[in-house]
């Protein structure tokens, strides 16, 4: 199963990230009977983004055509484009990129089936411009 999971790092012992939009690189990773094959980093351009920062990431994930991604949360835009490409999102635990691809790979990972609440804010914490 090819994975995508926010991370706060390049490594499989980078910490997960918290954030989807915002988190600095996005770990691709073909999950195969257990072992990480194919381990790629992609520094995650939506961070830089004025405003959509989910979506641009959104986008980078579905590039990757992963049957998976792993996050602390999903804002509501990110989260219809990842549901809109099929791409199952998965609620990560504090640990590594590492630790969340073992419990992905034993079914130990909550699926997140809403997005995050959306609260004016960026997933990241970045407050919005008003409209």
């Amino acid at each position: 199963m090819k994975v995508v999971i926010a991370s706060t790092g390049e490594h499989l012992d980078s910490q997960a990230s918290p954030v989807f939009g915002r988190c600095s690189h996005l770990i691709v990773v073909d999950v195969v009977d257990g072992n990480f094959e194919n381990i790629k980093a992609i520094p995650n351009s939506g961070i830089n983004a004025g405003g959509g920062a989910g979506i641009q990431t959104a986008r980078i994930v579905g590039d990757e055509k992963p049957e998976a991604v792993i996050s602390g949360s999903v804002g509501p835009n990110a989260f219809e484009v990842l549901k809109q490409l099929e791409i199952k999102a998965y609620k990560m635990v504090p640990g590594t990129v590492e630790e969340n691809l073992t419990l992905l790979s034993q079914d130990k990972l909550e699926e997140l089936t809403f997005p995050a609440r959306d609260n004016g804010m960026g997933r990241g914490g970045v407050q919005r411009g008003k409209r």
